[in-house]
């Protein structure tokens, strides 16, 4: 039930519609940069994701688009509740259609939180799919050459370096024996009982490239350093990346989440804001006469 009665001018009728429009306006922006800003913040991560877990990126952004497309109809359909009751001023149902845009708002902020949810569990199942993925990846890492160009492409674009840590490429087994010189005595000392070694040898995509000084990513291949190998251990890790690719690729769907859950804050504030900031109680507070001059 509306709280006050009063009358407006023709003027006075303009000048509300006016800033109920602005308002419901304010909000389907919000909508925008929300899909916007999510899309651009995980385009870069997503993109690389499609290639393994396609379904679960898919889902992700079908929720993001899903609220955009309640908000854009909601606000769309209150800025034409708005001009017909500036038309229409003694029209019959008024009160009812704004109760039930009323309601239908509040649908659509509640669905704001779900969808954060669902994408924040989304995101929770994907980081563990992920890290499954990546350690299977790095296994067949020199017998997938599909394999090879994600992981590769990932860890340069992301500037990270295996799946937790770049230790991980010392831990599972990625080079077989037939890739190098049964007779070296190194070789086969390091050799395991399946044919595969677990030598300390990251690929060059680890590599960063703003050191400027040999990436030591391969002592094999790299004897002239072996002594500074030895010497400090610490020494190879400098010119690795030392972030994980998982954590690189969590970073920024963290921000999307964070931006996703500050927007429907704001869409809940302006919603709930007591008839003072949003559209959605200046209608309930005002019941408007049947005169001449109300709306």
């Amino acid at each position: 039930m509306a709280w006050g009665s009063f009358t407006l001018s023709r003027e006075g009728r303009k000048r509300l519609a006016t800033v109920l429009r602005a308002l419901l306006i304010v909000q389907l922006v919000i909508s925008l940069l929300l899909v916007l800003f999510c899309y651009n913040a995980s385009f870069r991560v997503m993109s690389l994701l499609k290639q393994v877990h396609r379904f679960t990126v898919f889902l992700f952004y079908g929720l993001i688009v899903l609220q955009t497309y309640c908000m854009k109809l909601q606000y769309t359909s209150g800025l034409r509740l708005v001009s017909w009751l500036v038309r229409s001023p003694h029209w019959p149902r008024a009160d009812v259609a704004v109760r039930v845009w009323l309601v239908s708002s509040s649908l659509v902020a509640l669905n704001g939180l779900l969808v954060y949810a669902a994408c924040r569990g989304t995101i929770k199942a994907l980081m563990k799919e992920l890290s499954s993925s990546l350690r299977v990846g790095i296994a067949q890492y020199l017998t997938e050459p599909s394999w090879k160009y994600l992981i590769d492409t990932m860890q340069i674009e992301l500037s990270c370096c295996g799946v937790e840590q770049p230790s991980d490429w010392h831990e599972i087994p990625w080079i077989n024996l037939d890739f190098l010189n049964e007779d070296s005595v190194i070789v086969m000392k390091l050799a395991g009982t399946d044919g595969k070694l677990l030598p300390p040898v990251t690929p060059y995509s680890c590599c960063m490239p703003e050191v400027l000084v040999a990436c030591y990513h391969d002592p094999f291949q790299q004897a002239m350093w072996r002594g500074a190998w030895a010497a400090g251990p610490a020494l190879g890790g400098a010119t690795l990346h030392a972030r994980g690719c998982v954590e690189a690729m969590r970073a920024p769907l963290a921000r999307t989440l964070l931006a996703l859950q500050l927007f429907n804050v704001l869409v809940l504030l302006l919603q709930a804001s007591g008839g003072r900031v949003g559209p959605s109680t200046i209608f309930m507070e005002c019941q408007f006469t049947s005169s001449d001059t109300a709306l």
